[in-house]
């Protein structure tokens, strides 16, 4: 595979994780009941972030850039799985959201500038 091939498709997962994130966030804010298909891929890009060995390392870093910016302990995680499961989301867990969308956009357009240079 091409190197730019490589980036592209890192590229291509990463836009996904944030469209997920940002539909969820968009169903939140408004006040509807988000449906399984908008909960499932953000719960389980948050699950595959606390599975450290098994997780792809751009997961891994995502985390940790997450984590990093928003101070989230590992355990609040947990939390913020639960609550999306339960379909009970609290003003903290939005706030929490929006700054994994942030470094999710981030990411995206420091990859886009990296294809560009390939």
């Amino acid at each position: 595979m091409s190197e730019i091939g490589i980036y592209a498709g890192g590229y291509q997962r990463v836009r996904d994780y944030a469209k997920s994130v940002d539909r969820l966030l968009l169903d939140l804010k408004s006040g509807a009941a988000p449906d399984e298909d908008v909960v499932s891929p953000v719960v389980n890009l948050l699950e595959a972030m606390q599975q450290k060995r098994t997780t792809p390392p751009r997961v891994q870093l995502l985390g940790l850039r997450w984590s990093s910016r928003s101070r989230i302990p590992p355990a609040r995680i947990s939390g913020i799985v639960l609550e999306l499961k339960k379909r009970d989301v609290t003003e903290q867990t939005v706030a929490e959201l929006e700054d994994l969308a942030n470094v999710l956009d981030q990411e995206r357009a420091d990859m886009r500038q990296r294809l560009r240079g390939v």
